[in-house]
C-alpha cells in the first residue's frame, strides 16, 4: 500500500512545487513592474510631510535633533528616526542625490530618506511603512512578500491535496491495469479485468476487454483449427501407411503401380489441406488485409472459370458479368473466394453451373455461383461456412473437400467489408452470393 502511494503523493509534491513557485515568480514580476511607480507614489504621498520635518529639524543644532526625532517618533504610526551611523553605507549615487535634495524611496516596505544640513550629513528616515509599527518587526519580512507567500503556501497546498486526491485513484487503476497485462504475458488469458475507481482509464480498459474477447476467440479457434486439422490429417496418413504397407510387400508390378498412385494421391490430399489450412489461418488471423483497387472483375471471373474447367467432367458452365465498369476488389484475395465457391459449385452440381455479376441499386458488387445439385436446406445454410463443418447425406458423400472452402469465402469477403451468403439458385440447387463494397 505505501507503494501505490508514493508517486501519486510524489506528483502531487511536485505539482504543489510548481504552483508555489509559480506564484512567487508572478509576485516577484508584479513587484518589479509597479516598483516605479510605487516610489513615485510613496515620493509624492510624503512631499509634505518630509518638507515639514525638515523645516522644523534644519535650524535645531545636531545634537537636540536626535531628541526631537524620538519625540517625532512617539507621534507617527510609522518610525522616525535619523540613520545610525553604523547603518550600510549609502552608494554614491544615493549620496548624490541626497545631497542634491532629493527625496530617497527605498526598500519593501517602503522607506523615505531625506538629508538634513549640516556637517556631517545628518540623513532622516521616514518609515518602512507597515501597518505592523512594533519596532520589533521592523527587521522581519516585508508585510507584502509574507502575505504571497502565505497565499502562495495555501494555494499550492490546495493544489497538491487536490492533485493527490484525483491521482490516487487513477494511479490504483493503473497499476491494476499494469497487473492485468503481466498477467496476459504470462500467458493467463482467463485473468478478469480490474474494477475501475476513476474514468481515466476507463477507454483503456475497454479496448483491453475487447482485446481478451477478440484474444480469446482467436485462441478458440485456433484450438479448433488445431483439432480439425488433426482430425483430417489422420485419414489421409492412415491410408497412406497402408499403401505403403501394401507397396513394400506386394510382388506384383501393376499392384505396386496402383498403390503408388493411391500414395500419390494422398500426398496430393495432404498438400492440399495444409495449403488450405494455412490459407484460412491467415485470413482469420488478419494477416492478409484487403487493398482493394479498381480493376476487371469479368476478366478475373473467366480467369477462374477456365481454370476450373478440367473438373467440370462434362458440366456446363456460362458466365454473365453486367458490370458497368471496373469493380473495387483486392487482385491477391478475391482469386481465393472466387476459386474455393467455383470449386464448391463444381462438386455438388448435376449438370450446370452458372456465374453471374452485377451491380445492385446501393453500388455493391454482387457475385452468385449458381449449381443444379441438392441445395443447402434453410437451417443449416449459415453453418456451412463454419470451418472443417460437411453437411450430412448425399452432398457429404458426393464431397472432396475439407470443409475450408466456404470458411475461406466468408473470411475474403469480410477482409472486404462484404458479406457472403448461402441462397436457393433459381434452379433449385444452391446459390453462393458474394456481395461487397464497390
Amino acid at each position: 500500500m505505501a507503494s501505490s502511494r508514493t508517486t501519486p503523493l510524489r506528483l502531487a509534491a511536485g505539482l504543489a512545487a510548481a504552483v508555489l513557485a509559480l506564484v512567487l515568480l508572478v509576485q516577484s514580476l508584479v513587484l518589479l513592474t509597479v516598483d516605479d511607480l510605487t516610489d513615485d507614489y510613496v515620493r509624492r504621498f510624503m512631499a509634505g510631510t518630509v518638507s515639514l520635518m525638515v523645516d522644523e529639524l534644519a535650524p535645531l543644532p545636531p545634537a537636540e535633533r536626535a531628541a526631537r526625532v524620538r519625540e517625532l517618533d512617539e507621534r507617527f504610526a510609522y518610525p522616525v528616526l535619523l540613520r545610525p551611523p553604523d547603518a550600510p553605507p549609502l552608494t554614491d549615487d544615493e549620496r548624490v542625490r541626497l545631497a542634491a535634495g532629493d527625496t530617497l524611496v527605498s526598500g519593501m516596505p517602503r522607506s523615505v530618506l531625506v538629508a538634513l544640513p549640516g556637517t556631517p550629513m545628518q540623513v532622516l528616515v521616514l518609515g518602512p511603512f507597515s501597518r505592523d509599527a512594533n519596532p520589533e518587526h521592523r527587521l522581519g519580512l516585508p508585510r507584502e512578500f509574507g502575505r504571497a507567500l502565505l497565499v502562495g503556501v495555501m494555494l499550492a497546498g490546495a493544489v497538491g491535496l487536490i492533485a493527490f486526491w484525483l491521482l490516487r485513484p487513477a494511479w490504483r487503476d493503473l497499476r491494476a491495469l499494469r497487473r492485468t497485462a503481466d498477467a496476459l504475458a504470462d500467458g493467463r488469458f482467463d485473468t478478469p479485468m480490474p474494477a475501475l475507481h476513476s474514468k481515466v482509464f476507463a477507454p483503456l480498459a475497454e479496448g483491453q476487454r475487447a482485446m481478451l474477447v477478440r484474444l480469446a476467440a482467436a485462441l478458440a479457434a485456433q484450438r479448433e483449427l488445431t483439432g480439425a486439422v488433426s482430425h483430417e490429417l489422420r485419414t489421409p496418413l492412415a491410408r497412406l501407411r497402408f499403401a505403403i504397407d501394401a507397396l513394400a510387400a506386394e510382388p506384383d508390378a501393376a499392384r505396386r503401380d496402383a498403390a503408388a498412385a493411391d500414395c500419390e494421391r494422398d500426398l496430393d490430399e495432404l498438400e492440399a489441406l495444409i495449403d488450405a489450412s494455412l490459407t484460412f489461418a491467415r485470413l482469420d488471423s488478419g494477416a492478409l488485409q484487403a487493398r482493394p483497387e479498381p480493376g476487371d472483375l469479368s476478366a478475373l471471373l473467366h480467369a477462374e472459370v477456365r481454370s476450373l474447367q478440367p473438373l467440370l467432367e462434362g458440366r456446363a458452365l456460362t458466365v454473365q458479368a453486367d458490370l458497368p465498369g471496373a469493380a473495387r476488389f483486392d487482385a491477391r484475395l478475391l482469386p481465393y473466394a472466387l476459386r474455393n465457391g467455383l470449386r464448391n459449385a463444381a462438386r455438388h452440381a448435376r449438370d450446370a453451373i452458372a456465374v453471374q455479376a452485377w451491380q445492385d441499386a446501393q453500388g455493391r458488387v454482387c457475385v452468385a455461383i449458381d449449381d443444379d445439385g441438392p441445395g443447402v436446406p434453410e437451417s443449416q445454410r449459415e453453418a456451412v461456412f463454419q470451418p472443417f463443418r460437411r453437411l450430412d447425406g448425399e452432398r457429404e458423400r458426393r464431397s472432396q473437400g475439407f470443409g475450408l472452402g466456404l470458411a475461406i469465402v466468408r473470411r475474403v469477403m469480410l477482409a472486404h467489408g462484404g458479406e457472403a451468403l448461402m441462397q436457393q439458385a433459381p434452379s433449385g440447387g444452391a446459390r453462393l452470393l458474394l456481395r461487397w463494397p464497390g
